[in-house]
């Protein structure tokens, strides 16, 4: 899940009176013993996912030697990183924090991660080796993976049977049909593409096997959003943008929603949790929209290329002493391994679910009866389906320390070009032109 959908979710928790207060200003572990011998200790931990207090009692219960306070209600996104940037630069941090995986190298390349590999290295086993390539970094692991997202095209089979139209399984077929069905039904388009939304882009990106950035032995980082496989990617949807065979939205925001609810897309090329919190969620009572799920087009024929679109870790951070950094990583590694553990993360993410609502990083997800639960408004076993397509996303996509910044560069640039005001041509080599620049500037080694 990306923290886009968080703040959904963590909107729903407050209103359901789940929200607790932090740690105050003063130093987390003024009173915390040192951990020996299962000594008494207390752990912080920052996170933005739903049902946090079910999270700790199930970690107490199976360790009651240490004691993890309820976490602060910081939001999720650009608030909550701003509020760990701020406590991790004045030594206040949490001892572990949720990070998305896209925002993983900012705070390693900071120095604000801790290495935990002695401590989590026999998990390496229990996870796709894309994954555990995501957490790590020069030989070092900084994180314990959480959940992923990755992504798959999600289809209403009734619609595309009424306009005699096959489930597209390469790109070409789906721009050919995309221009069919609107010219058929101009209500409706066979997806959207998103202006706002850098992540969906990466993912795009993931899927075509383009490697936007590569930081280098030497710790220069190679910069190239401007690549050709970049820019076929980008050419192909605003080609779609441009004839009106699609259409372009603001994704994760009022007027997307309606547009879901008033049945505006006949499909979606998404993500794991996608057929949750981005259909299911906006839906009317009474909707006679019924989806399936199968792998996305392809570039070639015949390949199975896929792409992650969100997902997030649990990180232990330098603000935690070294006394507690192995319970720290436990912690960590416990909430995100364990039976018990992963239950509580497929579980739904509201009041009565009492879950966080994740499709787990776990290869052990499978082993939990709620992954098999039916998905409202899908046919089949949905996250089977996806935990298939998860097998086959390429492990060498790397992340930068500034996705921050490529987030607000290109997004700005592509709602240039829908607007007309661009060539979609022009929205890489611009973005990539500042994101240079902007990297120089923080000090960073950079080719580009």
């Amino acid at each position: 899940m990306t923290t886009r959908v968080a703040a959904g979710v963590a909107a729903a928790a407050l209103c359901s009176g789940l929200a607790v207060t932090g740690a105050t200003a003063a130093s987390p572990h003024a009173a915390t013993a040192k951990s020996t011998s299962h000594a008494k200790v207390t752990l912080t931990w920052w996170t933005w996912t739903a049902n946090p207090e079910k999270v700790i009692a199930n970690f107490e219960k199976a360790y009651p030697y240490i004691t993890i306070k309820p976490p602060p209600s910081y939001g999720s996104g650009a608030t909550f990183y701003a509020k760990l940037t701020t406590a991790l630069a004045s030594g206040t941090g949490p001892d572990v924090t949720q990070v998305e995986l896209d925002h993983l190298p900012q705070f390693i390349e900071a120095k604000d991660l801790q290495n935990i590999s002695q401590y989590v290295s026999s998990y390496k086993k229990d996870f796709p080796s894309w994954v555990w390539s995501q957490v790590s970094s020069r030989g070092a692991v900084y994180a314990m993976p959480e959940d992923i997202g990755p992504m798959g095209f999600m289809y209403q089979p009734a619609v595309l049977k009424k306009y005699h139209l096959a489930v597209p399984t390469t790109w070409a077929q789906f721009a050919t049909e995309a221009v069919t069905l609107h010219k058929e039904d101009p209500s409706q388009y066979l997806a959207y593409f998103p202006v706002n939304d850098s992540d969906y882009l990466e993912g795009l990106f993931w899927q075509a096997g383009a490697y936007p950035y590569h930081l280098l032995p030497n710790g220069t980082w190679q910069i190239n959003v401007d690549g050709p496989i970049e820019q076929k990617v980008m050419a192909y949807w605003g080609k779609l943008v441009d004839e009106k065979a699609i259409a372009t939205a603001d994704d994760f925001t009022a007027n997307w929603g309606h547009q879901i609810a008033k049945d505006q897309f006949v499909s979606y090329v998404g993500a794991a949790w996608s057929p949750t919190y981005e259909i299911d969620e906006y839906l009317t009572p009474g909707t006679t929209q019924q989806y399936a799920v199968t792998a996305l087009p392809q570039w070639t024929a015949g390949a199975t290329m896929n792409g992650n679109w969100g997902g997030s870790t649990n990180a232990v951070t330098k603000d935690a002493p070294a006394s507690l950094v192995k319970d720290a990583a436990l912690f960590a590694s416990y909430i995100n391994t364990s039976t018990s553990g992963l239950t509580i993360d497929e579980r739904p993410a509201t009041p009565a679910g009492g879950g966080r609502g994740l499709f787990p990083a776990s290869l052990a997800r499978a082993s939990v009866s709620q992954f098999n639960a039916p998905v409202p408004h899908f046919t089949g076993n949905v996250n089977a389906e996806f935990s298939k397509l998860a097998a086959e996303v390429p492990k060498q996509f790397q992340w930068d320390p500034w996705d921050t910044e490529f987030g607000n560069y290109v997004d700005t640039q592509m709602e240039a070009a829908a607007a007309g005001k661009e060539p979609w041509s022009q929205v890489l080599k611009t973005t990539e032109s500042q994101l240079v620049t902007y990297a120089k500037d923080a000090g960073y080694s950079v080719e580009g």
